[in-house]
């Protein structure tokens, strides 16, 4: 199968790495020449600026785009036209309405569509989301969650702070992760509260978001997401009937990953504690990208990444519209 990848940045250098066997990188792409000739020369593979080229390509099947937000929406709608699959970065789209956009092209022409939340795919993640679904403690009462980065100098002046090319903020960046992962685990919320803040950096979109979610069952998510934290951090608690799950770290500056199970005891009292840690390495991005081209050869045209995806968009919209008022 051959794929291209249309953003040759950070993201796109990562989702390259992470081909599974079997998967021919064709095609880079992206307006900066400079990176895209690295990004091809790095992977023997042909470079292109003009994206439109790409997606008519007849003998690429699969995209995979990591752009910034502003040309998600454009390039992912073309190219489900056009019949080809797409991986998309998180959060698909600059808001919900670009997103919908998205969602009617799928409705139009089937293809594998997939969101890139690739948190999902981490380890502690994944033996968490076992734990929790083995029913051995009871049920999940809340989820306590904080996410954090200290940005870098300049950072102000960067993408992810124009909302013209970002959308919004870091609501819209890391916080998008923890909606994604509260719905992994509780399934979608129905009660949204929240605030943003633009507390550190000098910029129109916010750099920190703190926000409650609850859904019919009772079920409470308490989250934070921020730029200002000036040791990177992650933070997800899942705490259960009879036991708490804390997880830390997502590897490289966010430290090595870790799940502390905490059992309670039937005496109460200070708990048993088991710990587990994961590899240094963060493999979510192989078992993300490898999921994408399993459901491409199984032909699975599921709409439920672009549910989840709208799901989430519309979380983050109910929270920016309140501190609109």
């Amino acid at each position: 199968m051959n794929v291209a990848i249309i953003g040759a940045g950070l993201i796109g250098r990562k989702r390259a790495n992470a081909l599974p066997k079997g998967v021919n990188l064709s095609t880079v792409c992206d307006i900066d020449q400079q990176k895209v000739k690295e990004l091809a020369h790095d992977f023997k593979c042909e470079s292109e600026i003009n994206w439109r080229k790409v997606v008519k390509d007849p003998k690429i099947q699969a995209l995979i785009v990591s752009t910034i937000n502003k040309y998600l929406l454009p390039i992912t709608r073309e190219a489900i036209l056009a019949g080809k699959h797409v991986l998309i970065e998180k959060p698909g789209a600059r808001n919900l309405e670009e997103l919908e956009k998205i969602a009617k092209a799928f409705n139009k022409r089937k293809t594998v569509v997939m969101f890139g939340y690739n948190h999902r795919y981490h380890p502690s993640i994944i033996m968490a989301k076992k734990i929790v679904d083995s029913k051995k403690y009871g049920k999940i009462l809340f989820i306590r969650a904080k996410y954090g980065h200290g940005g870098r100098l300049g950072y102000e002046k960067e993408w992810r702070f124009n909302k013209v090319l970002a959308g919004g903020g870091e609501l819209l960046d890391q916080g998008t992760h923890l909606i994604d992962l509260v719905n992994h685990f509780c399934g979608e919320m129905t009660e949204v509260y929240g605030l943003i803040g633009y507390l550190y950096w000098r910029s129109k979109l916010e750099d920190s978001a703190f926000f409650i979610l609850k859904n019919k069952k009772g079920q409470i998510a308490h989250l934070s997401a921020t730029c200002v934290e000036w040791k990177n951090l992650f933070c997800f608690e899942v705490m259960m009937q009879r036991a708490k799950i804390q997880i830390d770290g997502l590897g490289g500056n966010y430290g090595r990953e870790k799940l502390t199970l905490y059992k309670m005891k039937p005496e109460m009292g200070p708990p048993e504690v088991q710990e587990f840690l994961f590899n240094e390495k963060d493999t979510s991005w192989q078992d993300e990208t490898k999921n994408f081209f399993d459901r491409i050869s199984k032909k699975i045209f599921t709409d439920k990444s672009i549910k989840d995806a709208l799901y989430i968009l519309s979380i983050v919209e109910k929270i920016y519209g309140r501190n609109s008022l």
